[in-house]
């Protein structure tokens, strides 16, 4: 089967589990709507796991869990001082702009001749 073919099989079988879903009516119950999308969707995720396009994600994966394992993350004292840094910038920064827009409204006052 070609790649392409077997990615449109799983898009189809993607596609039917969720009509199944929202099309099966819930007097006969509940659970076969259910049965309906899971089934679909797990045909649909093995045949693109077996695609070629499939198995360069799940390299793609594993590539990017081994990085992942390689980093090294911040102490709770880095974090913790990083935080603090970054709110008092926000602080210094929001009282800045007030002032600013203090000063805006004088002048606009001013401009305006007292109206307000």
């Amino acid at each position: 089967m070609s790649e392409k073919v077997r990615l449109y099989f799983a898009a189809g079988f993607a596609a039917l589990g969720v009509f199944a879903y929202f099309l099966i009516p819930a007097r006969i119950g509940t659970y076969y709507p259910s049965v309906g999308l899971a089934a679909g969707l797990l045909i649909a995720v093995g045949l693109f796991a077996y695609s070629e396009s499939g198995k360069k994600l799940l390299v793609f994966f594993r590539e990017a869990y081994l990085e992942l394992l390689k980093v090294v993350w911040p102490t709770r004292t880095e974090v913790l001082r990083s935080t603090a840094i970054i709110i008092g910038l926000i602080a210094v920064i929001a009282a800045f702009l007030w002032l600013v827009d203090l000063a805006l409204l004088g002048v606009v006052r001013l401009l305006l001749g007292g109206v307000g």
